[in-house]
């Protein structure tokens, strides 16, 4: 009795988790949002192996080998989490749409860092992966219309997702909203850091503003259409 009901209880979470992986805000393809959550969830794990094992009072006779281990662990993070905040999310956006993982990509590995470190402060890394991750989403928007419509002129076809648009634009606002505070109160060497990234705004400004002109235009023909047949 107790083992069918494990095995219900099994099923019933593998149905779950099923169902959250086959979200369209986390992507088109299961098999591909699953193995990017794997691997998101990897580099959390270590980066709070390599913090955790810091804090972990070691006998001298270890201590060498177990600093080396966790050096090279440090490492391995920092060399993973560039190209994740950076480049990741553009390719995850392109490869399996979902623009909700999209925009959570560069904001996971920034946030669960300054938590480990006890930063709470909107710094630099934060408007970058705000940025980044705002950009995505909306390459993510595109990307899932196109493959949708199996055409690059997908808005011809009435494919568009508006909640995804609408969940786009949410993002889009709240990391304007976020990136303009850090402007306003970020020093001057900082802000030079973060120009060079600060032009993808350019591709999120772009996207979503065709998308809503489209959006616009089609609400506008279909209320000329309704006055042209109503007598």
């Amino acid at each position: 009795m107790s083992s069918d009901t494990d095995d219900r209880q099994s099923i019933g979470v593998q149905a779950a988790v099923g169902a959250i992986l086959e979200h369209p805000l986390l992507g088109l393809e299961r098999q591909r949002t699953a193995l990017t959550v794997a691997s998101l969830l990897g580099l959390i794990a270590t980066l709070l192996a390599s913090h955790l094992g810091t804090r972990v009072p070691i006998a001298d006779a270890l201590r060498s080998t177990v600093t080396t281990g966790l050096d090279a662990l440090s490492m391995v993070f920092i060399a993973l989490v560039t190209p994740t905040i950076l480049l990741v999310p553009f390719c995850y956006a392109a490869w399996n749409g979902g623009p909700g993982l999209s925009f959570v990509l560069p904001l996971v590995p920034v946030g669960i860092g300054d938590a480990v470190a006890g930063a709470y402060v909107f710094d630099l890394d934060i408007a970058i992966a705000l940025t980044i991750g705002a950009a995505a989403a909306a390459v993510a928007l595109v990307s899932a219309d196109v493959r949708r419509a199996g055409s690059l002129r997908f808005w011809r076809t009435g494919t568009v997702d508006e909640n995804q648009l609408l969940f786009v634009t949410g993002c889009a606002i709240t990391a304007a909203v976020g990136v303009g505070r850090f402007v306003d109160t970020a020093p001057g060497y900082m802000l030079e850091w973060y120009a060079p990234v600060g032009s993808v705004w350019l591709v999120t400004g772009a996207v979503v503003g065709c998308y809503w002109l489209a959006v616009i235009r089609s609400a506008w023909h279909t209320s000329d259409d309704h006055a042209t047949v109503d007598p």
